[in-house]
């Protein structure tokens, strides 16, 4: 195994135990682990879930001889990616598995959103359901963050998520006439607690910075094929330091989202301006979007 993969172009580091894979995850942050399952202490099942456990982004194949399904389910359910059963007669196999989980394929998932797209552009009636599928309670406790949002507009979507001890918090205003914002919603709510979320733990995760994570939807935006607009803004909020960096794209409100305004997502591609501050909290912010929105929102750690 190592011999092909060192072929194919790969550094490969050896392990001769769970405990010295765990160590050299730690050391060397590796692109992608190959584990066996009968490794000593921790075992293979136990060790993918430790390495899942603490680097959510890190894709895992499991290698086992036991040829058992209950033994393979253990192992995707710890969190493995792939699996592969020994002996392997087959490198293509080993090279597609190795290739689908580092170059994961983009395409089937945008046709899977074209044709959301289609069936919301011909059915009225469910594209107002999933809209209202996105309403918010105006008051909301957080993992302890007490949160506060009011909106005049449906159109409008909030969406707060902890990192580590901060708050990353969204505030998006949609267009109420174009037929796409249905989907344009659950497209921003969807990447902000789903595939950011799972790479929150990733040194290079666009979830560090509030701009790298504006352009990052903004350039998924355009892969979609989406052509509505949308104002939104990213907010990090660090209790401990008082302190708030931003990034803004389309709202209005204050002088510093002015300075820091890139202008609306979607209409091409966008270079967000980071923007950091003192603050003190309740931090209460007076939004305006460009569709006739206005939003406030306040935030205030708990106590204790």
């Amino acid at each position: 195994m190592v011999a092909y993969l060192e072929l194919w172009g790969a550094r490969v580091l050896e392990a001769d135990n769970g405990a010295e894979g765990l160590l050299l995850a730690e050391q060397y942050r590796p692109d992608l682990v190959l584990s066996e399952l009968l490794l000593p202490a921790p075992a293979g099942q136990e060790l993918i879930g430790e390495l899942k456990r603490r680097y959510p982004w890190l894709p895992v194949i499991a290698v086992s001889g036991l040829q058992k399904m209950a033994d393979v389910a253990r192992a995707l359910r710890a969190g493995a990616e792939d699996y592969l059963i020994k002996p392997v007669r087959n490198w293509k196999v080993v090279e597609h598995a190795i290739a689908a989980c580092l170059c994961p394929q983009p395409a089937a998932e945008l046709a899977e959103l074209a044709g959301h797209l289609a069936f919301y552009r011909r059915r009225d009636v469910a594209a107002t359901r999933l809209v209202q599928g996105w309403r918010q309670q105006p008051e909301r406790l957080l993992d302890g963050w007490r949160l506060s949002c009011r909106q005049n507009s449906p159109w409008v979507l909030t969406e707060y998520l902890r990192l580590e001890q901060d708050l990353l918090l969204l505030v998006a205003e949609f267009d109420p006439l174009h037929s796409d914002t249905p989907v344009m919603m659950t497209l921003v709510a969807f990447l902000l607690h789903e595939p950011l979320r799972r790479h929150r733990d990733n040194p290079d995760s666009p979830l560090l910075s509030p701009a790298r994570t504006l352009e990052y939807i903004n350039q998924l935006i355009l892969d979609a094929g989406l052509d509505a607009r949308v104002n939104l803004v990213l907010v990090r909020l660090n209790a401990g330091l008082g302190t708030l960096e931003a990034a803004n794209g389309g709202m209005a409100g204050c002088d510093w989202l002015d300075l820091c305004n890139a202008g609306p997502l979607g209409g091409g591609q966008l270079v967000a301006y980071p923007h950091r501050q003192r603050c003190s909290f309740p931090l209460r912010l007076s939004l305006r979007g460009g569709f006739g929105g206005e939003i406030e929102v306040t935030a205030s750690p708990l106590p204790g």
